[in-house]
């Protein structure tokens, strides 16, 4: 039996090695899409019909959280990616056997947000847009968008929808010039006038509920927003552990410059470092619950009501809020060093303030979600 967890483990200092590089490249390297692909990792949420393991997505999240301890950008893509092929397990098996036939462990990049527009056009659609933050775009040979503005050819409205296309279908804009996370490529894609076949696309009220006709394979029929945000906070949890373990490490050596002495000795510094790994813990913890919950979803193959659905949301959310807190409290103790590009607390500290901005991940909305409910209140937002 494949064992992902281990596997992720076991190319951590292969993966670190890289890190410089992607930086640099403001995509991952190729060293780290190899490691990836020859780990297996990215076929953990492929269906099995086509090679690939079809684990749950507790898996997925526990193995992110090991490769961010080498290289965030490489997790997060290994994270995006495998998030999108969760998705494309529930369109059409021609669609499927376009995409995973030949290789159960390609990588989906893209965005699943309604950025563009698309009319229907005979058979399938006309796609227009630009779509941003499209993690990993240089490494896909396949790319999921999500549309809005749907219309039929009468100019009727029509739900929204999911979709995948050829890579080569569609342009790619170098805008990724940011603060954090730049070894991710997250560049802007365009499309004009591609047409996307009929059997390449799903609506996203059936997609994201996983009530899609013919799906019968429990993983797909998990709720993909709830399932996305827990997703998202395993490179998010590994960044933070790395980054207080990187933290411990240098500080148990570090000297104070003026007076002398090791900071390890200083009382606000060790109480720091204890509050940090407190949140940190507990950020594990309710990552844990958010996968044990998707988990008794799968077994009993039951639909998650919307009680459950939100307690993931804000679990999630939650959790990735506690990372980037313990993050930013052990930058504000790593003194000025911490300010050098070589450093690597400087690292941590930008890729988790650029990653926990992911919109799926929003504390402020999924507090008031989670508040409302629990207030006998309901929520006046849908994508739960």
């Amino acid at each position: 039996m494949y064992d992902a967890i281990a596997n992720a483990r076991a190319i951590v200092p292969a993966l670190r090695a890289t890190t410089g590089d992607s930086e640099r490249l403001r995509h991952v390297s190729p060293a780290a899409i190899r490691l990836l692909h020859e780990s297996g990792l990215t076929r953990m949420l492929a269906p099995k019909r086509y090679g690939g393991y079809e684990l749950a997505p507790r898996l997925h999240v526990l193995s992110c959280a090991e490769t961010a301890l080498g290289c965030p950008s490489a997790s997060w893509i290994m994270m995006v990616c495998g998030a999108h092929t969760f998705i494309v397990g529930r369109f059409p098996r021609q669609c499927q056997d376009e995409i995973f036939g030949d290789d159960p462990g390609v990588l989906i990049p893209g965005t699943p947000s309604g950025q563009g527009s698309c009319v229907r056009h005979g058979d399938g659609w006309l796609l227009n847009g630009r779509w941003q933050f499209c993690s990993g775009v240089d490494h896909g040979k396949w790319i999921l968008v999500g549309a809005r503005g749907v219309v039929n050819s009468r100019g009727e409205p029509c739900p929204d929808m999911q979709l995948v296309m050829p890579a080569g279908d569609l342009e790619i804009d170098d805008t990724w010039h940011v603060l954090g996370m730049r070894g991710t490529g997250s560049k802007d894609i365009v499309a004009k006038d591609v047409f996307i076949p009929g059997h390449r696309g799903v609506p996203v009220p059936e997609a994201f509920f996983g009530t899609v006709p013919g799906v019968d394979i429990p993983l797909y029929r998990l709720p993909i927003a709830a399932t996305l945000a827990t997703m998202l906070t395993g490179t998010i949890l590994g960044i933070a552990e790395r980054g207080l373990g990187h933290f411990i490490e240098a500080t148990r050596v570090r000297q104070d410059i003026y007076v002398g002495g090791a900071k390890a000795a200083k009382v606000g510094l060790q109480m720091r470092v204890a509050e940090a790994t407190g949140e940190i813990e507990v950020a594990r913890m309710l990552v844990e619950r958010a996968c044990a919950l998707l988990d008794e979803a799968m077994t009993h193959e039951a639909p998650m009501d919307t009680e459950s659905r939100s307690r993931v949301r804000w679990n999630a959310a939650y959790a990735n809020e506690l990372c980037r807190r313990a993050t930013e409290r052990l930058y504000a103790a790593a003194g000025a060093h911490a300010t050098y590009d070589g450093n690597e607390i400087q690292r941590f500290f930008r890729d988790i303030n650029i990653g926990t901005h992911h919109a799926i991940l929003d504390f402020d909305q999924f507090a008031e979600v989670r508040g409302q409910l629990l207030l006998g209140i309901e929520p006046a937002y849908a994508m739960i």
